[in-house]
């Protein structure tokens, strides 16, 4: 935008151009109305309040009972208008003149005839193109377009969704002191997958609108703004600056989507109400042709005269000068060209050192604020991270859900903000453990920092997870085979910080060490099964002992009638065992057997009646972290059943690596929630998930679950680690 301050007797203002509309609206109403600018001055004629219908989307799924009975439908609506939000109405209007029943005015500014007439978005032009290169005036033209749109309309008759893949000229529309109340959405943000979210949404709403229509018996918007002029739905116009980078940066699994949302925004936009304004420096490398067409209103500044004919038909706009458009919605033909000058919304101090810019949003802003409405605005920064104690505020704040849901689930993630839209006012990514056959995580980056942070977000997730009963609290057992992670983070040392000691906390370091896994898997396999089947201290004395001894006797089977010989005494040592007082026997008689079988059994008898009563206290949920499981050549057997089957005995897997490996894919088959970062292709690529192009410092990971085929992406909280550095020889203090 110009950031000349001083008054240019060559520029139109923005408040001048205001005003001069406003007299237009007033002196030539009777010829505004003609041309379809205006319904009445008062839009809603003499009604004290109106009614806000939510977006059908909401609501439509409760009309399915119905069928198409119309009657029916509409008396269930009518019935659902008491809950609708009420706007009380003033008696006279300065600003917000009109409905969106029929239409969206576009207002570019002064035209041929010296007035600020306007184009229309609605039945017969739907959505428009703008084209201008550097330099020729399409930001101005774009702010003024929008401001003329919130002077024009309340903000319950229009949604605003916004894009700018430049980042910076939309987002001056979401200052927390004065945002722009018409907007639902702002996208200022090279992340691809969040517009195509947000345009998802939009295609959501618009076929919950079509639905909605059709079982109320009408065939557009306007006819059922006209049968209920007392509610209003919106009309919804999404703008986006330099769109044709959404093609640009776009995947081929991407670019098929856009493709496909966009041809359905064209052919259903006219009857649901919902539009489009595209403004980029060309159209090639877009939409095809064929839904190029359907953009019939076409707006170019000054372009090269190749995009002034793919825009206008015409060569005409090669020779405009900065901030005048040409406008051609009929034949394409040069004599059929709008010439419009757009006034300038100044952005910058003027000799007062106030910017209009800031104080006509702040002006909206607060009379919106009268009516004591507001959107649901979400507001999207690729670049803006939450610091990490928001993380934790709001694990401290669920806690009590967590443990509540900990019978049905192992835990429930908190991870981040979404990186694609939602139109939930908490937009955050959380993620359900479930207890089930292969309900392991897999953490794969090529960027180490990404590593070290999915340790921490778990290892918060978990603490807080933790059970105010001790024998509920989560188990760690670490094995650390990534030096790169523990020399800028130390999981032990974090999780023994955050739960205040470390009693519930192992560490190996070694790869040998893997064998300890082996050793815990054997005696759980062998255990539970007991557990599960025995009814009585002694039953379960017995099972253990002839299970013990079953291999042993079938191996030689002359020692069978020796090991059976212990049945008798093993019945008589322990033939008055309760449950209530197994712990006083058996711990006695522990403490006088020693490691003897029978000192053994009756330490095994005493976790089995602690099973029985509270089976978290003899398998707490367990958390078994396997950090740089690449450099295990050949996982074992053992390793991939316990993997496979680990839910069984409280047991969850997070398996991590810094690369691609031989044996990942064998892993992701018992690994249910996959969380991918960095720059490597081919990760995502033989994992089957779609790969964003991203920054090397991109502060998003993506999260996928395999069982729903759910793909989604979160932000990382900010969180600061050290630097790793590889070891070099001290050659300045050496060598002097």
């Amino acid at each position: 935008m110009d950031s000349t301050a001083a008054r240019d007797k060559n520029t139109i203002y923005h408040e001048e151009f205001l005003l001069s509309t406003l007299k237009y609206i007033i002196n030539d109403r009777k010829k505004a109305e003609e041309n379809g600018e205006l319904k009445a001055m008062v839009p809603y004629g003499k009604m004290k309040e109106i009614f806000q219908c939510p977006e059908p989307l909401l609501f439509v799924s409760e009309f399915n009972a119905l069928g198409n009975n119309k009657n029916q439908c509409r008396r269930l609506f009518e019935e659902k208008k008491e809950k609708f939000q009420m706007i009380r109405l003033p008696n006279e209007y300065d600003i917000w003149w009109n409905t969106s029943q029929d239409r969206i005015n576009i207002r570019l500014g002064i035209d041929n005839n010296n007035q600020p007439s306007a184009m229309a978005l609605g039945d017969t032009t739907v959505h428009g193109l703008i084209a201008g290169q550097t330099g020729s005036g399409k930001s101005v033209l774009l702010h003024s377009l929008i401001f003329n749109l919130l002077a024009e309309y309340p903000p319950w008759e229009l949604d605003l969704y916004l894009a700018d893949f430049k980042r910076v000229e939309f987002s001056k529309y979401m200052d927390e002191a004065h945002s722009a109340p018409h907007v639902v959405a702002c996208a200022a943000t090279g992340e691809i997958r969040y517009v195509l979210s947000l345009i998802q949404h939009i295609v959501d709403c618009m076929n919950a609108r079509e639905d909605f229509f059709k079982r109320m018996g009408y065939e557009k918007i306007a006819k059922f703004r006209d049968s209920y002029p007392d509610i209003v739905l919106p009309r919804i116009l999404l703008i986006v600056d330099e769109f044709q980078q959404l093609f640009l940066d776009a995947s081929t699994k991407e670019n098929e989507l856009i493709q496909r949302m966009l041809t359905a925004i064209v052919k259903k936009g006219r009857a649901t109400g919902v539009h489009l304004i595209f403004a980029s420096q060309e159209m090639s490398q877009t939409l095809s042709r064929s839904a190029l067409s359907n953009f019939r209103m076409r707006i170019a500044l000054n372009c090269d005269s190749n995009v002034s004919m793919d825009v206008l038909g015409n060569r005409e706009a090669a020779n405009l000068e900065k901030n005048y458009v040409y406008v051609n919605n009929t034949d394409g033909s040069a004599q059929n060209n709008r010439k419009f000058h757009v006034p300038f919304a100044n952005d910058r101090p003027d000799e007062n050192n106030s910017i209009y810019f800031d104080e006509y949003l702040e002006g909206i802003s607060k009379r919106v604020e009268s009516f004591n409405y507001s959107k649901n605005t979400k507001f999207y920064q690729e670049d803006f991270q939450e610091p990490l104690t928001k993380l934790t505020e709001i694990l401290g704040k669920i806690r009590p859900y967590k443990e509540k849901i900990r019978s049905e689930y192992f835990d429930a993630l908190t991870l981040g903000r979404y990186v694609t839209f939602s139109p939930l006012k908490y937009d955050i990514q959380t993620l359900f453990i479930e207890r089930g056959r292969n309900r392991n995580i897999m953490s794969i980056s090529s960027n180490l920092e990404d590593i070290c942070y999915m340790q921490k977000l778990l290892a918060l997730n978990f603490s807080y997870g933790d059970s105010d009963k001790p024998q509920n609290a989560f188990h760690h057992m670490i094995f650390s085979f990534m030096p790169a992670t523990e020399s800028v983070y130390r999981l032990d040392k974090d999780l023994r910080e955050m739960q205040g000691g470390g009693n519930n906390i192992q560490v190996f370091r070694n790869p040998e060490d893997f064998s300890r896994l082996q050793e815990k898997f054997k005696r759980l396999r062998f255990m539970l099964p007991l557990y599960q089947e025995a009814e009585s201290p002694l039953a379960f004395a017995l099972m253990n002992y002839e299970r013990n001894i079953a291999e042993e006797i079938r191996r030689r089977p002359e020692l069978k009638k020796e090991r059976k010989a212990c049945i008798p005494i093993i019945t008589e040592r322990l033939k008055d065992v309760t449950f209530e007082n197994a712990e006083e026997i058996c711990s006695k008689l522990s403490a006088e057997e020693g490691k003897t079988v029978m000192g053994k059994i009756a330490e095994n008898v005493i976790e089995f009646c602690k099973y029985k009563k509270d089976a978290g206290s003899v398998l707490p949920p367990t958390v078994i972290w396997l950090v740089g499981i690449d450099i295990i050549e050949r996982l074992p057997d053992w390793f991939l059943y316990m993997l496979k089957n680990g839910m069984d005995y409280n047991l969850l897997f997070v398996c991590m690596a810094g690369t691609d490996f031989d044996s990942m894919m064998q892993i992701a088959k018992s690994c249910d929630y996959l969380f991918l970062g960095g720059k490597n292709k081919r990760i995502y690529d033989r994992l089957a998930v779609n790969f964003t192009s991203r920054e090397s410092d991109s502060i998003a990971l993506d999260t996928v679950i395999k069982s729903s085929g759910e793909e989604r992406s979160f932000k990382k909280y900010r969180c600061s680690f050290g630097k790793h550095e590889s070891a070099r020889i001290p050659f300045e203090d050496i060598l002097g």
